[in-house]
């Protein structure tokens, strides 16, 4: 008996902070902050989240509530979220929405260097990279791809931070055989993803479109391999009559079925 008491006296708690978190979210993406402070004084937690996992800081970063953000962060809120439908993390969606306040304070409260680093740079503001070179040091790969990166966008800024930062100069480019490179020029398919890949080459850069987008001008990494920076996708060649894709850790056999 005394156990069912203990138990009937918890669920009210219970209860109140599951209405709590739920208030804090809606506050959070309303960028209501007096809401947002009471939610958390009824003992709503500040890592609460969605049915897809959105967080306070989330929702409040994503609709550009900078106000909120700046609270939520001072309250130890993490960075490091993504959501489970779009696999998409904070700061995706606040470049994309160009809430640059917003990202400037995330990007000062990194603890991953490296991808914070490759998504502001991508962006070419330059006051993003330098929130993150402030926060934390990225490694020696993550300052050479974000360098090159830079030079090949011709964002003068971007890059002379990244030099300082201790970026090594790109090596010269690499030459494929004109021969080599036609040899994959086709339509590819894959039993693992229902798009076809058509492979071309204009002026000696390969050039890759999967079905319904637009196509892609990859950087030539070796006479086999070759990448779309800012995707972060390779595709590494074994014969001219398939390839392997590979992205964000996830790799997908491609064949050849027509030759052009």
């Amino acid at each position: 008996m005394r156990l069912l008491a203990i138990l009937l006296l918890a669920f009210p708690f219970a209860a109140h902070a599951w209405d709590a978190n739920d208030d804090l979210l809606s506050a959070s993406r309303a960028g209501d902050l007096t809401a947002v402070k009471a939610a958390l004084d009824k003992g709503a937690g500040v890592e609460a989240k969605t049915p897809y996992g959105q967080t306070p800081l989330y929702l409040a970063a994503m609709n550009g509530h900078e106000e909120v953000v700046r609270f939520l962060l001072d309250k130890g809120a993490s960075t490091d979220i993504k959501d489970t439908f779009y696999k998409a993390s904070i700061l995706d969606f606040v470049i994309q929405r160009k809430h640059w306040g917003i990202a400037k304070l995330l990007a000062a409260k990194t603890t991953k260097p490296d991808e914070t680093l490759s998504d502001v740079a991508d962006s070419g503001r330059a006051e993003l990279v330098q929130a993150v070179l402030d926060a934390g040091k990225p490694s020696q790969k993550a300052l050479d791809e974000a360098y090159a990166g830079a030079l090949e966008k011709k964002q003068a800024e971007v890059a002379a931070l990244l030099k300082k930062a201790g970026a090594q100069e790109p090596p010269p480019p690499v030459t494929v055989d004109a021969a080599v490179l036609q040899s994959y020029v086709g339509s590819f398919r894959s039993d693992q993803l229902p798009v076809e890949v058509k492979i071309s080459i204009k002026e000696g850069v390969l050039y890759l479109q999967a079905s319904g987008q637009q196509e892609l001008a990859t950087k030539t990494l070796s006479a086999t391999r070759f990448a779309f920076v800012p995707a972060r996708l390779e595709i590494e060649f074994d014969s001219a009559d398939s390839f392997t894709l590979k992205q964000g850790g996830a790799s997908f056999k491609f064949k050849k079925t027509v030759s052009k």
